[in-house]
């Protein structure tokens, strides 16, 4: 079982994340802006973190750094519904693990990370 935090504004884009998880066998915390989501990683260690980018209080880029502080081995994965290559390039120059648009089918999000490798490591 992996621990993993959704920051995210959205109420309804944190439930479903956590529900399609936790239906996983995944334990999942929940954090509405990118300041509760740093004040998670302070208090826990995530398998996963999966962030929101534009989010009131704190910037998605923010939780990402903070967690590559703290947990330099913990994937982050960025997410956003305002995707430019601009942002993708600075997210995965700061370390994330990897980038997704939002609407996204949870389908592949689970085929592209439910071992833990990222797919262009996979056998």
């Amino acid at each position: 079982m992996s621990r993993i935090l959704v920051v995210d504004d959205e109420l309804s884009m944190r439930e479903v994340l956590e529900i399609f998880f936790a239906n996983q066998g995944h334990q999942v915390d929940t954090a509405a802006d990118g300041a509760a989501g740093i004040a998670r990683l302070h208090e826990e260690e995530y398998d996963l973190v999966i962030t929101d980018l534009r989010m009131p209080r704190t910037h998605g880029m923010v939780v990402l750094e903070q967690c590559r502080a703290l947990f330099p081995e913990t994937p982050v994965i960025v997410m956003t519904a305002y995707a430019s290559a601009e942002t993708a390039i600075k997210a995965m120059k700061m370390g994330a693990y990897d980038y997704f648009t939002k609407p996204f089918k949870l389908g592949v999000l689970l085929a592209r990370h439910a071992d833990g490798r990222h797919p262009d490591t996979a056998d």
